[in-house]
């Protein structure tokens, strides 16, 4: 089987192309190979590679900033994500495309199953609304995972700029009224391997690991683990706050955790809890550290 990976360089690309299976022939792009907003592009690159399955990790991920980007966001995760149903439909190749958790409003107090109403709060989310939207419709071979809050060793995500903070910083703020499931990238990249061989799975699925967490909770954990494992000295006090859409830029849900629970039966693989995932992701800083 020949996999083609989008965005290979970005977080997810990243651990899929770490964690292929050897009996898949998988070829990672990034943009500057498949611009996925360039059906040109995106062509040539299927009749390089002629793939069964295209997983499509290419997003704009900078929410705050697509508050004043909207354009290029809407081009990247709408557009983007329409070209890749056509192309993958005319090269009769199967679609696992990424979406996120920020599609719902966080109104709710209960997790969200795949099928609940969405209504996004911030560009972003609406960008990745479209493409679920216009993926669906370009191509009925697809697979939809929404996921949220991924974290890896990575200095850009979340993880990575927490530890840098309590590297730098007498007092480290973070907000305490968002509620999600961390994840890790890697074991979503393991998910996502295992739903080549869930050939019923299709249409919106919800995965995430196990587990909800504040961001200041996560946050504590992280400052905690990484204290015993060796990583931190005498780091500073984490401090509550809550939100401001006016500092960050886009307002975020307030409560986005995924109901999972029908992937994970239809996967036979129970994610497990993110605190769990998240002590692998510090071992991983100890054996090879990188600049935060």
């Amino acid at each position: 089987m020949r996999v083609l990976v989008t965005g290979s360089q970005g977080q997810l690309g990243h651990h899929l192309l770490a964690c292929a299976p050897v009996s898949i022939a998988v070829t990672g792009m990034p943009r500057v190979d498949c611009d996925i907003t360039d059906l040109a592009s995106l062509r040539s690159a299927f009749r390089a590679v002629a793939p069964d399955v295209v997983i499509n990790a290419a997003a704009y991920t900078a929410v705050d900033k697509a508050e004043t980007d909207r354009e290029q966001a809407i081009a990247v995760n709408s557009v983007g994500a329409a070209n890749v149903g056509v192309v993958s439909s005319e090269f009769s190749a199967r679609t696992i495309h990424i979406s996120t958790d920020y599609v719902f409003s966080g109104d709710a107090s209960s997790p969200y199953g795949p099928g609940a109403q969405a209504h996004p709060r911030n560009v972003y989310g609406l960008s990745k609304l479209e493409g679920e939207a216009a993926l669906s419709a370009a191509n009925a071979n697809s697979l939809i995972v929404r996921t949220g809050w991924l974290y890896s060793a990575m200095p850009s995500t979340f993880v990575g700029k927490i530890l840098s903070r309590l590297k730098d910083s007498r007092e480290v703020p973070v907000v305490d009224d968002q509620t999600g499931a961390p994840t890790s990238a890697a074991d979503l990249a393991t998910a996502i391997w295992s739903c080549l061989r869930a050939r019923s799975l299709h249409g919106v699925q919800h995965w995430v690991n196990s587990g909800t967490a504040t961001r200041y909770e996560f946050a504590v954990r992280i400052r905690d683990r990484a204290t015993e494992f060796g990583l931190l000295r005498n780091p500073p006090q984490i401090v509550p706050v809550s939100s401001s859409p006016a500092k960050s830029g886009a307002v975020r849900p307030h409560y986005s955790v995924l109901d999972a629970s029908a992937m994970w039966a239809a996967l036979g693989e129970p994610a497990r809890d993110w605190r769990e995932a998240l002590d692998d992701v510090l071992r991983e800083l100890i054996i090879a550290p990188r600049t935060a």
